[in-house]
């Protein structure tokens, strides 16, 4: 497996890798996945998945009420 260099800060980018999305919203991997392919915001480039993070954002968002 390749190491990628991290061009963005953290907060910075839309997309998240799965990692990323693990740390955003402190699940595991599988809740992370599962949770994410459920809201719909799996975003596949390839073999490539990355999830947005303000599909997210708004998803919880509208569970808890927030504007």
């Amino acid at each position: 497996m390749r190491n990628r260099t991290v061009t963005a800060s953290a907060g910075e980018s839309r997309l998240m890798d799965t990692e990323e999305l693990r740390a955003y919203i402190n699940l595991g991997r599988n809740n992370v996945i599962k949770l994410g392919e459920e809201i719909g915001v799996k975003v596949q480039i390839g073999r490539r998945v990355l999830w947005d993070r303000h599909k997210v954002d708004v998803d919880f968002n509208s569970l808890t009420g927030v504007k």
